[in-house]
């Protein structure tokens, strides 16, 4: 095997050097290539001939002829060594290129062109000719030998229609047709005169030098949109050149839209840079969108994608919720929509997603407590999560939890007793804890849940006239009660002699007979929670004389009460 060095000096060094060959015979350093625009230029080796040359540069001995009127030479076998000869592009062969994949997502089917189904994941290539289409949840991102890359989306399909790249200039010709759907393609710069990279749709016919730009095929129409460089659009026999921030829309007639100005990027002020739940939320806000596409990605250009969505605008604004994310680092990207279907520029902005372990659901207590005598035992509860190997609980004073009650970062249930509090008003928390690489890992904290430990229930008191008992206690405004009386030997009421709800703070009813009772009463609070009974008050009910009258016998000192 022979290796050949090239050398690529330029248009300025080749003129040099051509000059210099010119003065010396057309001398060239025997078996070196020089590019010579789209061509290259070779120096005869030993023994090489025409017929050799074009076998080994074109493929095919018979392409002498074609060298030699190329050249001007009459008998190729008087070529002296080191002779410097030009090959033309047209005769230098194609290889096949292939796409590789750099990114994948979701469901994504690639099929060659010989029908055989090649196995979806990053590395996998694909050859000219193969068609590829994601599914609603699919997003694929390829990669060309000179770095260019494009990107498909959910619910699109294309195919590679032409995947060249020339030997010895390294030349690439690249045609991809997009039969649904959308791709976003980042071209790198061409280096070689006559490089091609096109996007065809069914309509029109999107080629370009260097660039970056998004082609949409849907509805019956295609959608063109620059974002740098230039792309010239073609449709039946007409070309458009489209600069950066322009589009065009091609209909089913053919015809184009004159080059319309995209919108600018939309506001995603009021979206957060670190998130920790989900779904995710992105605002967005640009008065004169349709719609807004939001995307994620994980790398800087934008290409290699894991989510999407397409939101509606009601006057300018939308609220965007993407709900399938793993935890990491992603680049939010966000475009607004005009009313032709163009999509405008796009605003980045840098996400930091930690939504896991999620945090649990709190369960209980509720927003309210009546607290007994002294201080009030409180348990609390909150969802078990699948996730999580150990809980965090926090309980404190104030919203901001600054001023910290109780702080237990390792707790093995879902359950926890606190001994007792004193009245007033409490806030607690509690995240998931798992394991990650030996340490704790823990979630985002759930919601803040206020308590308030309300002052025990007062104890209602009694009194005994000539119409029978009388109970009153302290009450507020918007409160309801539960009066309760029971016999002493029943003290856990299972059969009260008396049951009242009423909306004041006192019940009155006809004396019972004599003996001791216990009496208590529960407030029902406004928004309807019901605090504990308050602890039973005995009181006892004496036997008195009566009057012919069916009044009490009173005397200077009382009620006569009977033995």
């Amino acid at each position: 095997m022979q290796f050949h060095r090239f050398v690529d000096i330029g248009a300025a060094g080749l003129l040099l050097l051509l000059a210099s060959q010119l003065q010396a015979g057309n001398l060239q350093a025997p078996g070196e290539l020089v590019r010579k625009n789209s061509d290259i230029v070779y120096g005869i080796a030993q023994e090489e001939t025409l017929s050799s040359i074009a076998r080994r540069f074109t493929g095919s001995a018979s392409n002498w002829r074609a060298l030699a009127k190329a050249n001007g030479i009459a008998n190729d076998r008087s070529i002296p060594v080191g002779n410097a000869i030009v090959i033309p592009a047209r005769l230098l062969p194609d290889q096949n290129a292939f796409a590789t994949v750099v990114a994948l997502r979701g469901a994504v089917s690639i099929v060659d062109k010989a029908g055989e189904v090649i196995d979806s994941r990053v590395g996998a290539q694909a050859g000219e000719g193969a068609v590829v289409v994601t599914g609603t949840d699919g997003f694929v991102t390829f990669q060309l030998k000179d770095g260019t890359s494009f990107a498909l989306p959910p619910a699109s399909n294309l195919q590679l229609t032409l995947l060249k790249v020339q030997d010895f200039t390294n030349r690439p010709r690249t045609e991809l047709t997009l039969r649904q759907g959308r791709i976003t393609s980042e071209v790198t710069p061409f280096t070689v005169p006559r490089s091609q990279y096109q996007v065809q749709t069914p309509l029109a016919i999107a080629g370009v030098r260097g660039t970056r730009f998004r082609v949409r095929f849907d509805d019956g129409a295609s959608y063109s949109e620059v974002l740098k460089g230039v792309v010239a659009v073609k449709a039946d026999r007409r070309e458009q050149r489209l600069p950066a921030d322009y589009g065009s829309v091609t209909g089913t007639d053919h015809r184009q839209t004159a080059p319309v100005t995209l919108l600018p990027a939309p506001s995603l002020a009021g979206t957060a840079a670190t998130q920790e739940r989900l779904p995710l939320r992105v605002q967005l806000a640009l008065p004169a969108a349709q719609a807004f596409r939001v995307t994620l990605a994980t790398d800087a250009g934008g290409m290699q994608r894991v989510a999407e969505l397409t939101v509606p605008a009601v006057d300018g604004q939308a609220l965007a919720r993407l709900p399938e994310l793993e935890d990491g680092d992603y680049l939010i990207r966000a475009s607004a929509i005009d009313t032709l279907g163009l999509e405008g520029r796009e605003a980045v902005l840098p996400l930091h997603l930690k939504a896991r372990p999620f945090a649990p659901l709190l369960l209980g207590p509720g927003p309210k407590l009546r607290g007994t005598d002294q201080v009030t035992p409180v348990g609390f509860e909150w969802a078990e999560v699948t996730q999580a190997a150990s809980y965090h609980l926090q309980l404190a004073r104030d919203a901001a939890f600054t001023r910290l009650v109780d702080d237990q970062p390792a707790l093995s249930t879902h359950r926890y007793q606190h001994p007792g509090l004193a009245d007033g008003r409490y806030y607690w928390r509690v995240a998931s804890v798992n394991e990650h690489n030996g340490q704790a890992d823990q979630g985002p904290w759930s919601d803040a849940s206020a308590l308030d430990i309300l002052p025990p229930q007062q104890a209602p008191s009694a009194s005994q006239d000539e119409q029978g008992m009388r109970f009153a206690w302290h009450g507020e405004a918007g409160q309801h009660y539960v009066f309760e009386s029971s016999r002493a030997d029943d003290p856990g009421f299972a059969r009260p002699v008396q049951h009242i709800e009423t909306d004041q703070a006192n019940v009155s009813f006809a004396t019972p007979a004599p003996g001791a009772y216990l009496a208590r009463v529960q407030t029902i609070e406004a928004d309807g929670y019901r605090g504990a009974f308050s602890t039973p008050q005995k009181y006892l009910v004496e036997r008195r004389w009566g009057t012919g009258s069916g009044g009490s016998l009173n005397t200077s000192q009382g009620p006569v009460r009977a033995d």
